[in-house]
């Protein structure tokens, strides 16, 4: 008689098994999420491309704080957004600017063409200099374009009420220095990549306010060729 199947399987024929020593467990490298963050010394302008020739979309003012969410192939540009920005970011200089965060993994834009012709400026406070009964703001103004600037507009306005603290027509506004003379000789001309000084008197008794230079300056004299205009905000002490 048969005895009977079953599914007991049969064991295999042993053979040698290597063992293996464990490595050592690698921790995984800590990812920051937190997105690099970008405030600034003066106030300044963000741009659709990284240049005075790309038209000005906003200001990052000092006291704010803007999220970098992109480098440029430019060097001393990001790309920036807040909620007084575009959503969609512009270019930010940062010359002002201090960066907080780690901007390596950001990715890497490139901007489209600038606009031509090239006629631009950047302009920033300097310096605030005590000139006889009045006080200077001395603003520096870099010539970026490639276009001689000959002649301007300056003007200054009290942001909290909107009044003029000064304002008039130069053919050649700019100086050599910030100081000592007071003010020092004007008359000259403002040539690609040169910087230059702007001094505007501030009559006595304003101090405490917010305000912004309003400076227009233009290729040909007596305010002809090709103008721009260009801000400036600051606190008057």
């Amino acid at each position: 008689m048969l005895a009977p199947m079953t599914d007991t399987p049969i064991p295999p024929t042993p053979t040698n098994i290597e063992t293996l020593t464990p490595s050592a467990t690698v921790e995984p490298t800590s990812t920051s999420t937190q997105v690099p963050q970008i405030s600034v010394d003066e106030n300044t302008n963000c741009r659709s491309g990284p240049g005075v020739d790309y038209p000005n979309k906003g200001v990052l003012r000092v006291g704010e704080v803007a999220d970098v969410i992109g480098r440029s192939t430019v060097p001393d540009y990001w790309y920036v957004t807040n909620a007084q920005l575009p959503e969609d970011g512009c270019w930010l200089w940062g010359e002002f600017g201090q960066v907080e965060g780690d901007t390596e993994v950001l990715p890497v834009y490139t901007p489209a063409p600038s606009p031509t012709p090239q006629v631009g400026f950047i302009v920033y406070v300097k310096s605030f200099v005590d000139c006889g009964y009045a006080k200077n703001v001395v603003f520096g103004v870099k010539n970026a374009g490639s276009e001689r600037i000959w002649s301007g507009y300056v003007e200054v306005q009290d942001l909290g009420t909107g009044g003029t603290l000064y304002k008039a027509r130069e053919r050649h506004p700019f100086a050599d220095s910030v100081e000592p003379a007071c003010p020092p000789g004007h008359g000259n001309e403002l040539w690609p990549g040169e910087t230059r000084y702007i001094h505007v008197p501030i009559s006595p008794g304003k101090s405490g306010i917010s305000a912004v230079g309003i400076i227009t300056l233009c290729t040909a004299d007596h305010q002809g060729g090709t103008c721009l205009t260009e801000y400036s905000y600051f606190y008057l002490k």
